[in-house]
């Protein structure tokens, strides 16, 4: 091979073609996962699980920028430990289940902490309405296995979750903690239910 040959076919390796030595990976969400949340009624607090979620994750610590996550929950799947209760959200003044079963969460970027952990920034799609909204993660990774924890609060109003009588907090607060812990190893990008 000549030198022009070689010159070349060394520029092509070492291109665009190349990718990043620490690649964000994807990552296959393992049983025992858990997407929970805690409410108010009447200044008691209540907690509750969403039972049936997918995650499609692509991260490393070294590869913000190839990072990603996308989220959909299966909002006709909370569990309150209250029949009353979970019937009730199911109606149009609270999640309105007929027309909006699912709930999104979709990254648009990641920012490194001083203090440790990362920001995850995206958007929340709940009943229709939209937001911006940036979450405070912990990633723990050895190896092949990772778990990710984080947790924030969510104005409920903002997403239309209770409207009419019940939308000023007298009741039931305006404040929703979510709350998620789980568990990964390598590969698809599916929790199984």
């Amino acid at each position: 091979m000549n030198r022009i040959a070689r010159t070349v076919l060394t520029a092509l390796l070492a291109g665009p073609f190349t990718l990043p030595v620490h690649a964000a990976p994807g990552w296959s969400v393992r049983a025992g996962s858990t997407l929970g949340f805690t409410a108010t009624w009447e200044g008691s607090g209540f907690d509750g699980v969403f039972h049936r979620f997918t995650a499609d994750i692509v991260f490393s610590p070294e590869d913000l920028a190839g990072s990603r996550f996308e989220v959909e929950v299966d909002v006709t799947s909370a569990d309150t430990q209250s029949s009353d209760r979970d019937e009730a959200l199911g109606e149009p003044d609270w999640c309105d289940y007929p027309n909006f079963p699912r709930a999104t969460f979709r990254t648009t970027g990641f920012r490194a902490l001083e203090a440790g952990g990362f920001e995850a920034s995206g958007t929340l799609d709940i009943k229709g309405h939209s937001k911006a909204i940036t979450i405070p993660i912990r990633w723990q990774q050895q190896g092949a296995t990772a778990r990710l924890q984080g947790e924030t609060v969510l104005k409920r109003t903002d997403f239309g979750v209770g409207e009419g009588d019940w939308a000023t907090g007298d009741t039931i607060g305006l404040d929703v903690q979510v709350r998620f812990g789980q568990a990964f190893t390598h590969g698809a990008h599916f929790l199984p239910n």
